[in-house]
């Protein structure tokens, strides 16, 4: 699967879900359900590739933010979130965490999004999806303390803190 159509699939779930994030990941499975189960896979290879790439101690900081704390599973529902958004808001997230003032409201998670390639391959083919890679051990970029936060990224203080 391509980019653009990987890309094409999210922007067509979020437009028919109206904002909702779980009737998202539900457009997202109809969607997904229409496809071949390796096109599913490859869609779900796609997926987990954007969210290694966003497994940055920046991101992690600005879901942290903006949702007042963030978990290792609320820092994957973020991730997931930041894909349902589209790619003009996931790459613009990724070149600068601070774009996300304007974007991102409290409670920032779509752990729905995670499971709505799974979800299709069950329906089209009555089994389990091939195991996905893991996190790396360790995420990308410079760790942070809670202390450093309002110097690091002061728009998103100023907006939720």
């Amino acid at each position: 699967m391509d980019a653009a159509t990987f890309w094409q699939l999210i922007e067509d779930s979020r437009e028919n879900a109206g904002g909702d994030l779980d009737e998202q990941a539900l457009e997202l499975t109809d969607l997904l359900s229409d496809l071949a189960p390796d096109e599913i896979v490859a869609f779900d290879r796609c997926f987990r590739e954007l969210l290694v790439a966003a497994y940055r101690w920046d991101l992690w900081a600005a879901a942290s933010i903006i949702n007042g704390g963030c978990s290792d599973d609320g820092f994957e529902y973020f991730r997931a979130w930041l894909i349902a958004q589209g790619e003009r808001v996931y790459r613009e997230a990724l070149a600068d965490p601070e774009t996300l003032v304007d974007r991102a409201e409290r409670d920032v998670e779509a752990e729905s999004m995670l499971y709505a390639a799974a979800d299709a391959y069950r329906v089209e083919t009555g089994r389990d999806p091939p195991a996905r890679a893991s996190d790396p051990a360790e995420p990308a970029g410079a760790a942070w303390t809670e202390d450093d936060l309002p110097r690091l990224y002061p728009k998103l203080w100023a907006a939720f803190s």
